[in-house]
């Protein structure tokens, strides 16, 4: 259930559940529209303080093109975890999968599928294997390309990364074939410049499910866009 909560303030409160359907009324719209604004705000947790969410995706959906940035994605086994715990992924750059510890590991990419959920009376636990790798030795660093079928869709999902022989190991990738998307700071705060004016569906990640928020109208210039989650009240 979403809920403004302050006159002036684009605040809304949202339920953490897994969306499985996407649409924006009027179809995608060209990122070569002549006017680009700047989405920002906060994702708050839950409790008295409404401190800051770090590690939660928020992007934005419906919008065609757009040059994704020249950025790997790293996911490192280093002191008894994965890290980072959560990562953006970009079609066309890598994965890169590293071994930091003296111990035996692998990098097992899952690809959660939603859908067999509802088709399927015995679901994979995990969904579909991307990539498998093996790092034995300490300083091990293997590549591997992240492909258009990787990216975030509601019929496939987000991606899970867990080490086999250590299964507390566990990281997320979220995979994009557009740069309409950011990673939340410490604090929470958020980034999403460069984008085309008009009205989107917007979407966080959080702990490990997607939620779709009301949609937003971005203009020129810095539309404010805050959301709380205190409120688990339902959701789609």
């Amino acid at each position: 259930m979403l809920k403004m909560l302050s006159p002036g303030h684009r605040t809304f409160a949202v339920a953490i559940g897994l969306f499985l359907g996407t649409h924006i009324c009027g179809g995608p719209i060209s990122a070569t529209a002549s006017s680009a604004g700047e989405l920002t705000g906060k994702v708050l947790a839950s409790g008295q303080d409404a401190k800051g969410a770090a590690q939660c995706v928020v992007w934005i959906e419906g919008i065609e093109g757009g040059t994704v940035p020249e950025v790997d994605t790293v996911i490192t086994h280093e002191g008894g975890a994965m890290k980072p715990s959560v990562s953006l992924g970009f079609v066309g750059r890598d994965f890169v999968l590293r071994n930091d510890n003296a111990d035996f590991h692998n990098t097992h990419l899952y690809m959660h599928l939603a859908y067999q959920e509802l088709v399927s009376d015995r679901p994979l636990h995990y969904g579909a294997t991307v990539y498998n790798i093996p790092l034995p030795v300490q300083g091990k660093e293997i590549k591997r390309p992240i492909k258009p079928y990787h990216r975030y869709r509601t019929e496939t999902g987000f991606i899970e990364a867990i080490c086999n022989p250590h299964p507390s190991e566990k990281a997320y990738v979220l995979v994009f074939d557009h740069p309409y998307c950011a990673l939340t700071e410490e604090d929470g705060s958020y980034s999403i410049k460069g984008i085309p004016a008009g009205r989107y569906p917007v979407k966080v990640f959080r702990d490990g499910v997607v939620t779709r928020l009301d949609d937003v109208e971005v203009t020129a210039g810095v539309t404010e866009f805050d959301l709380n989650v205190e409120s688990i009240d339902g959701g789609e």
